[in-house]
């Protein structure tokens, strides 16, 4: 929590009004990381960092569901594990701490088993002061006692590999700040970012929707990104890495082939590499979702998985995907 926004909490529960927090994250701590060696737990069948929760004192992978006992010293080299990075159960006991004795409502994946609108009514009833969450409290809440809104870490959604990334970014941004001054009292945000000077952070601090537009589809046009072309994506996914290389490359020469070595990228790595213990390629081609494209498709895919050489291979294709 930085000064700012540490000043305006301070201000609100001075006047009595509430306040939402959003951090776009859930767990205690992203990682946990040896501070001698730099070793960081894993999951076991995915290429991916376990997040640490500190309700259950477990690490967890958010993508295949393994969880483990969490361990304070390194299991390599004996040294003090660290925890590294901000979740919303590591915010809460910072805020717990800055404010003792003011009441907060965490709401987030971990809390709502017995439903986010018993929890929401808790809040607007009790008007406990703190709200704090992540992408649930973002938008469609309307409470009339609600000043002040504070994004934490605003960077955490815009810098993935996926061209939606600012557009939703700017969306998520502005639907949270404007659940400040619902009612008659007058609202304000804080926006805590490692990048200020970003144009996608500064639209959506001023709500500059037509700004952010111009901006987003001239960089769309020269990338030739939707809605400029269809952007299909075809990922093969197998056990072992090297083979499942080999198969995406011949996918992608079938894909040349056809459509031009300028159309068709790759293949390159998924974000996470593997996922339950079968790795996978991803293939790009840049064209336009007509039926004679779709049917080439298709017919690739059917080809794939008549030919027994790619037995033990999943393939699959997506146009404009959302991840």
């Amino acid at each position: 929590i930085g000064a700012d926004l540490r000043r305006e909490l301070e201000q609100n529960l001075e006047r009595g009004e509430q306040s939402i927090l959003f951090l776009n994250r859930r767990g205690s701590s992203r990682m946990l990381l040896c501070g001698e060696c730099g070793h960081v737990p894993e999951c076991p069948r995915c290429s991916a960092p376990l997040t640490y929760h500190s309700a259950n004192g477990r690490l967890m992978c958010h993508h295949c569901g393994h969880s483990q006992r969490s361990f304070d010293a390194c299991p390599v080299c004996g040294g003090i594990m660290k925890r590294v990075g901000a979740g919303t159960q590591k915010v809460e006991e910072e805020l717990a701490g800055l404010f003792p004795g003011a009441g907060i409502l965490r709401m987030d994946a971990d809390t709502t088993a017995e439903g986010h609108g018993k929890l929401l009514r808790r809040f607007e009833k009790e008007r406990i002061p703190i709200l704090l969450g992540t992408q649930m409290v973002a938008k469609g809440l309307d409470f009339e006692n609600v000043t002040l809104v504070g994004v934490l870490a605003a960077d955490l959604s815009l810098y993935v590999e996926n061209y939606r990334a600012a557009e939703r970014t700017f969306a998520l941004l502005t639907q949270v700040v404007g659940r400040a001054g619902r009612g008659n009292k007058s609202g304000r945000a804080v926006i805590q970012t490692y990048t200020p000077g970003n144009g996608v952070i500064q639209c959506a601090a001023r709500q500059d929707y037509d700004r952010f537009y111009e901006s987003e589809i001239h960089m769309r046009k020269l990338r030739r990104l939707p809605p400029f072309a269809d952007l299909f994506t075809l990922t093969v996914s197998g056990v072992e890495e090297g083979s499942v290389l080999r198969t995406a490359i011949g996918v992608r020469d079938a894909l040349r082939r056809r459509f031009g070595d300028g159309e068709v990228l790759g293949p390159a790595p998924a974000p996470v590499l593997k996922v339950n213990n079968r790795y996978r390629y991803r293939i790009l081609l840049m064209g336009k979702n007509d039926k004679e494209t779709r049917e080439e498709i298709g017919g690739l895919l059917r080809t794939f998985a008549g030919n027994s050489a790619n037995r033990g291979f999943n393939i699959f294709a997506e146009c404009n995907a959302a991840d």
